[in-house]
Parts: C-alpha cells; structure tokens; sequence
C-alpha cells in the first residue's frame, strides 16, 4: 500500500468513526459511509472488506485511542493516580458531551449485545482493558496512601466502570457536561482517602 493510500484509508476510518459514532451501526447506510469518506464503494469493499470490516476498524482506531491517551495520563509523573484517573474522566465525558451521542463502546455494546460474536469480543476485550488500567492506577493509589482503605483497588475499578457505562447511557440521553462531572468528582471522592484515613493509617 503506498503512503498516499494509507492516509486515505486513515482518514477513512476517522470519518467512519464520527459516522458511526452518531448514527449507529445498523442505522447507518453505505451511502452514508460512502459520503463521509470520500471513497467510492468499489473502493471501501477493495480497502476493508465491507461494512463490518470497516467497523471493526473504527472500534480498533478507537481502542487504541483511547489506551494511548490512559497511558499517557496515568504514566505523568506530575499527576496523582487519582488525579490522573479524574483527568481521564473528564476527557471522556467532555467528548461525549461534545458529540451529544454517548460512549462509542457503550452504544456499541446496547446496538448489537451477544448477537455478532466478532463485534462482542471487541467490546468485552476493550472493556476490561479499561478496567484493567484503572485497576492499576488505583494500585499505585493504594501504595501512596491516596485510596480510601475500605476500597480494595479492585472494587474501585470495578465503581468506575459502572460509573462510565452509566454516564455513556446518561450522555445519549442528553445529560449536560456539568451533571456529568459531578458524578464523576462524586465517584473520585468517594475512592480518595480523607485526612483522618491517612492518619489513622
């Protein structure tokens, strides 16, 4: 593939994930894949297969994305673990506000369920990626003393995800940015240790 075609199909997949994003899969035609990215239909089957091949790339680009940005965050050294966890949040949030359409993956997850095993894996794969970051984080944040000590590092991960799919649904539903973070700071103070905590720790 020459460079030129792969910054066509980068710039490909990009469009289709902000199309799919506010249209939903099944919702959205290839006539409307087709005008979003400026490939002809000859041209997006030869590149990626169909329409599902071209989806999957969207869920891919979004992952990856999305693990370049918690990495980045959650490895500055300038930021608490619990910091780095809410900054992360409200990037996300303010995305999803933005866009007034929700998670990608949360919709992903509602639009096809259990019924497209390929499409699943991906969400079930992505999710506990997630997790699993925020459970590290939240590791580092129990050995610096900054985790609530009746929360196992494990537990607060397993709040946050509850907390991010809900605010997924909550977003499409037309949630305001400001609601949102509220539940955010709501779910981080109740993760952050308090002084007497620390003291007594």
């Amino acid at each position: 593939m020459t460079p030129r075609a792969e910054t066509d199909h980068a710039s490909a997949i990009k469009a289709a994930k902000e199309l799919f994003w506010r249209r939903g899969y099944h919702e959205t035609s290839m006539e409307e894949v087709v005008s979003a990215t400026g490939l002809n239909r000859y041209a997006l089957y030869n590149a990626f297969g169909g329409k599902l091949e071209l989806f999957l790339k969207v869920l891919e680009l979004y992952q990856n994305e999305r693990k370049e940005l918690f990495l980045r965050v959650l490895n500055d050294p300038e930021r608490s673990p619990l910091d780095a966890v809410r900054t992360v949040g409200e990037f996300c949030i303010s995305e999803m506000a933005e866009r007034g359409a929700g998670c990608l993956i949360c919709n992903v997850a509602l639009e096809f369920g259990p019924c497209e095993p390929i499409v699943a894996e991906c969400v079930t794969g992505y999710l506990a990626e997630v997790q699993s970051a925020k459970e590290m984080a939240l590791e580092q944040a129990a050995a610096c003393g900054e985790l609530n000590p009746a929360i196992t590092p494990k537990e607060g991960a397993a709040m946050l995800m509850t907390h991010m799919l809900g605010v997924g649904a909550r977003a499409r539903n037309g949630a305001s940015r400001e609601e949102m973070l509220r539940s955010l700071h709501s779910c981080v103070a109740v993760l952050k240790a308090t002084r007497i905590e620390k003291e007594a720790s």
